[in-house]
């Protein structure tokens, strides 16, 4: 089957272009580059580079694919904040000209990437798809909108499966972008020994989910001609604190448990605290159980230190400036450091708040 997936210059798209690759199917990567990497592209895929929130872009798609697995997304939180209007159209806007486009061209296969983001704080977790959605953020409510699009495009003959991952990570998780992905901005802290800096309360909570748990959970829906249900929940089943996750990473990079944290205001729009209800997918796609958090942790770890010249390097140099390159290389190079007397901020309170 030939498959075009958005965003697959991206964490979860590459992963997922990957994973499809092996499977047999031919993939086209669509992305903009705006946040994905050419080198995130597998190879044996096909790469058009394209912002697929402009009508025009639509008229270099090809023809003639089965499916499309549409990733490409503004997903950062603080750029939802700054930008809403520019989230809107990335996530909305390309889901509303896309779905139109396939079905314009027969194309009957549709598998969206929605978000935990739709749901709020107004509800209770386990959470079910059948939750009220209240959004707290303009991310979430762009998610939502894409959402009802779908909805009405169902009816006119879209096959559409959409998927609300919860907190995804795991290799290929960019290091050196410190406004999006909880696990790997604490990640690149944490490997270079200084204090992690955590907006909001240590107690919040997320089903932290593994990526490639995502990707077979993607590969069976776009293998399937439609799902019994439209919207499903693609996470653990479970909640890790903020805190539990600080230590667990700890641990991963042979830490101290009790490694310092920067504690900081958290934003309006963050969420408190949602795990999933998975049951839906578990009976309708027979996923498997999903890996436990400490080995993905760890293999997480594995990936990031074995290409720490090239990762952690540039990720710490955002950080501290090229004015530290041949410390910071020195010390990515060394890895399992201590925090050093003059980099390590203590927390000013207990680690509860």
């Amino acid at each position: 089957m030939r498959i075009l997936v958005t965003g697959g210059a991206g964490f979860i798209g590459s992963h997922l272009a990957k994973r499809l690759l092996e499977a047999g199917h031919k993939v086209i990567v669509v992305d903009d580059l705006s946040t994905g990497s050419r080198d995130n592209v597998p190879e044996g895929a096909e790469l058009l580079v394209l912002d697929l929130s402009r009508p025009e872009s639509l008229s270099r798609l090809p023809d003639d694919v089965a499916a499309v697995c549409h990733l490409a997304a503004q997903s950062a939180g603080a750029v939802s904040a700054e930008q809403p209007y520019y989230d809107l159209m990335a996530n909305a806007g390309s889901t509303l000209l896309l779905s139109r486009w396939c079905l314009e061209r027969g194309i009957g296969r549709f598998v969206y990437a929605s978000s935990m983001a739709v749901y709020g704080d107004e509800v209770e977790s386990p959470v079910g798809e059948d939750a009220r959605c209240v959004p707290k953020s303009y991310y979430g409510a762009s998610k939502l909108a894409a959402e009802h699009v779908l909805r009405l495009a169902a009816p006119e003959g879209l096959n559409v499966t959409v998927f609300r991952i919860f907190t995804a990570y795991g290799p290929g998780q960019n290091l050196r972008n410190l406004k999006q992905g909880m696990v790997s901005i604490y990640l690149a802290y944490l490997l270079r020994g200084v204090a992690v800096p955590v907006t909001g309360s240590l107690d919040r909570f997320r089903d932290l989910i593994y990526v490639d748990d995502v990707v077979e959970a993607w590969r069976r829906a776009v293998e399937t001609r439609a799902t019994p249900r439209l919207v499903y929940n693609l996470g653990t089943g479970r909640g890790t604190t903020v805190r539990e996750l600080l230590q667990a990473l700890a641990r991963a990079c042979d830490l101290p448990a009790d490694h310092p944290v920067e504690e900081l205001p958290g934003s309006p729009s963050d969420q408190f605290g949602l795990f999933a209800d998975v049951s839906a997918v578990s009976f309708d796609l027979d996923v498997a159980p999903p890996t436990r958090l400490e080995d993905g942790l760890q293999r997480m770890v594995s990936w990031a230190t074995a290409g720490v010249a090239s990762r952690v390097t540039s990720a710490m140099l955002c950080l501290y400036g090229p004015g530290n390159a041949s410390w910071v290389s020195r010390s990515a190079r060394g890895m399992r450091t201590t925090p050093s007397s003059n980099s390590t901020i203590r927390p000013s309170k207990p680690a509860s708040a």
